[in-house]
C-alpha cells in the first residue's frame, strides 16, 4: 500500500516566501535539497516499517530528474516532453542514514515550468490512524481565524491528501470571545463536524491544553482517534505537517506506536532561523542546541543532530506542535495544572521512555520567548521549575537542586537591583512551599491577576523578604519535596482536572 509521506514543498506567499528552505538553483538545475523536501534516512527507517520510498511527481518544463543520497547523485533519468507524471524509486534498501533529495534540470525550450508530488512510502500494512488537533486560545481571534482558514482550505476540503479525513479539530476558548467573532463563525457553521469550539475558563495553556485532550479523550471511541496534537493558537502553521504526522504514524512499528512526534519551530520574524528541534532540561536550566541555526543553508539543515536518532529519550518538545499518542495521553495520566510556562516541559519529561522524534517540515513558524516581556511570566518560571526539579529528581538530589536554583536567580536580580523581579522570584518560592494541595485549590484565574499586579517593593523591605524566604526556603524544602512527590499525581487524572475547570 501507498502513503504519502511529504508534499513537495516551495515557497508560498501565504506561509513562508524564504527560497532556500526550499530549494537552491544552480544555474539550469533547480536542487530540491532545502530544509523543507529533504527526506531524513535514519529516523524513518528506525521508527517505521516503510519497505520503499518513491518520488511520484507531475512536472512541466524539465528535461532531467537526478535523484540524490547527501551530495552523490545516485540516478538520473531523462524526462519526456510527452510524459508529465513520473513514479521514481529511490535506493532505499542501500542507505540507513543522511538524507535524500531530488533535482530538476530546466529544459529551455519550455518556457512554463511546473512541479507538484510527494515522496511516497510503500508499506504492507497501513496503520489506522486519526488525529485530534487541540488548539487552545485566549482572546485571539485573528489568529484562530488565520489557522482554521489553512487547517480548512489546505488540508481538510483537499481529497487529494490521505490526511484529509483523518483530522478533527477541537478549540478551546478560554476567553470565551469566539462566539460573537462573525468572520470565525462562518468557518465553523461550515465545518460543524469536524471542528468544535469548547469554552473554557481561563486556565491558562495547562489548562486549556488539558481540557482539548479531555474532549478528545471523550470522542476516542466514537471518531477512532489514536492521536492528540498540540497547538499554539498564534502559531503560522506548515500544512504539510498533517501530511508528514498522518504518513509517519500510518507506518510507524509496533514497537514505537507511542513514539512523541515533537514539532520544530522556526523564528516568525526571521523564517529561516530554526529557533528549536527539541530541548533538553535539568535542574531547571533548559538546553537547546539548535537555537538560531540558519537552515537555508544544506549543511546546517543536515547537521547531525538534527537527523539522528541518537537523542530520543533526552529531548521534549514545546506544545507549539507536539502530537502524543493516546495510549500516552489518558484520563490517568494528564498535566499538572501550572497555568503556564513549563506545563509542556513536565509533562514531555514524564512520558520521555515512549521516545520522541522530530522531523522536518512537522513544523511552525512563532514568536520566540526571548521576544516576550518577562513580567509575571517570572513568577511561573520560578514556581514550576521548583515543582518539576521535585519530579525529576530524588528527594535528597531535589533539596539540593531547589535551593542551588533559587538563590542563583535570587541573587542576580538583587545585584541588579531589580525590585520587581526580586518580588516575582520570592513570590514564586513562597507558593512553591504551600505545596500541590494548596496550587490545585486555587482560582488560576484570580491567582494570575494577583501576581500580576505585584508591584516592587523598596530596597530595605526587598532585602528582608528575600532573607525570609531563603530562611524559609533552607527549612520547609525537604516537606515540599515529599509533597510534590506523593501528591502531584493524585491531580494528574480526569476526575481532579474536571473539579478544577469546574471551580
Amino acid at each position: 500500500m501507498e502513503i504519502q509521506l511529504q508534499t513537495i514543498l516551495q515557497p508560498d506567499p501565504e506561509i513562508c516566501v524564504e527560497e532556500a528552505l526550499y530549494f537552491h538553483r544552480k544555474g539550469e538545475e533547480i536542487c530540491f535539497d532545502g530544509y523543507f523536501n529533504l527526506f531524513y534516512i535514519e529516523k524513518w527507517k528506525r521508527y517505521t516499517r516503510l519497505e520503499k520510498l518513491q518520488l511520484s511527481i507531475k512536472t512541466v518544463g524539465y528535461q532531467m530528474l537526478r535523484l540524490y543520497y547527501n551530495r552523490e547523485c545516485v540516478d538520473e533519468i531523462k524526462l519526456e516532453e510527452s510524459k508529465h507524471v513520473y513514479t521514481i524509486e529511490f535506493p532505499w534498501e542501500k542507505y540507513t542514514d543522511g538524507v535524500f533529495w531530488f533535482s530538476l534540470v530546466s529544459d529551455e525550450k519550455c518556457k512554463m515550468q511546473q512541479i507538484s508530488g510527494y515522496y511516497m512510502g510503500v508499506c504492507e500494512k497501513i496503520t489506522h490512524v486519526a488525529i485530534g488537533i487541540d488548539i487552545c486560545t485566549y482572546r485571539r481571534e485573528e489568529y484562530v481565524l488565520r489557522n482554521l482558514k489553512v487547517l480548512c482550505e489546505r488540508v481538510l476540503q483537499n481529497e487529494e491528501l490521505q490526511v484529509s479525513k483523518a483530522l478533527w479539530g477541537y478549540i478551546i476558548d478560554n476567553g470565551k470571545t469566539l462566539d460573537a467573532y462573525e468572520p470565525l463563525q462562518q468557518y465553523l457553521k461550515a465545518w460543524q463536524e469536524r471542528i468544535s469550539v469548547i469554552p473554557n475558563k481561563n486556565a491558562g495553556g495547562a489548562g486549556g491544553f488539558t481540557r482539548g485532550m479531555l474532549e478528545v479523550l471523550e470522542d476516542k471511541e466514537e471518531r477512532q482517534l489514536t492521536h492528540v496534537v498540540l497547538m499554539d493558537d498564534d502559531a503560522v502553521l506548515e500544512p504539510d505537517l498533517f501530511v508528514r504526522m498522518y504518513g509517519f504514524l500510518c507506518v510507524v512499528k509496533p514497537e514505537w506506536k507511542d513514539i512523541i512526534l515533537g514539532g520544530t519551530m522556526l523564528r516568525e520574524d526571521k523564517p529561516y532561523l530554526l529557533f528549536a528541534s527539541g530541548e533538553t532540561w535539568g535542574e531547571g536550566l533548559i538546553k537547546n542546541a539548535n537555537k538560531n541555526l540558519d537552515v537555508r543553508e544544506y549543511e546546517n539543515a543536515t547537521r547531525e543532530n538534527l537527523i539522528t536518532t541518537k537523542l530520543e529519550k533526552t529531548l521534549y518538545s514545546g506544545w507549539w506542535c507536539c502530537c502524543y499518542s493516546l495510549n500516552v495521553v489518558r484520563e490517568d495520566n494528564l498535566p499538572i495544572p501550572l497555568f503556564l510556562h513549563h506545563d509542556d516541559i513536565e509533562f514531555g519529561l514524564r512520558n520521555q521512555k515512549n521516545g520522541i522524534v522530530f522531523l522536518n517540515g512537522i513544523s511552525v513558524w512563532h514568536r520566540t520567548p526571548d521576544s516576550r516581556v518577562v513580567g509575571s511570566n517570572l513568577y511561573y518560571d520560578i514556581r514550576n521549575d521548583l515543582i518539576e526539579i521535585t519530579q525529576q529528581y530524588s528527594q535528597k538530589m531535589a533539596e539540593k537542586c531547589i535551593w542551588r536554583f533559587f538563590w542563583k536567580r535570587l541573587l542576580i536580580r538583587l545585584i541588579l537591583n531589580r525590585k520587581k523581579e526580586v518580588s516575582l522570584v520570592v513570590r514564586g518560592a513562597e507558593d512553591f512551599l504551600k505545596g500541590m494541595d494548596w496550587l490545585w485549590k486555587q482560582d488560576p484565574e484570580k491567582l494570575h491577576l494577583k501576581i500580576r499586579d505585584v508591584e516592587e517593593d523598596g530596597n530595605w523591605i526587598c532585602w528582608k523578604k528575600s532573607g525570609r524566604v531563603c530562611l524559609k526556603l533552607i527549612k520547609e524544602r525537604k516537606n515540599a519535596v515529599l509533597n510534590y512527590q506523593n501528591k502531584t499525581g493524585l491531580y494528574t487524572k480526569k476526575s481532579a482536572w474536571m473539579k478544577y475547570l469546574s471551580k
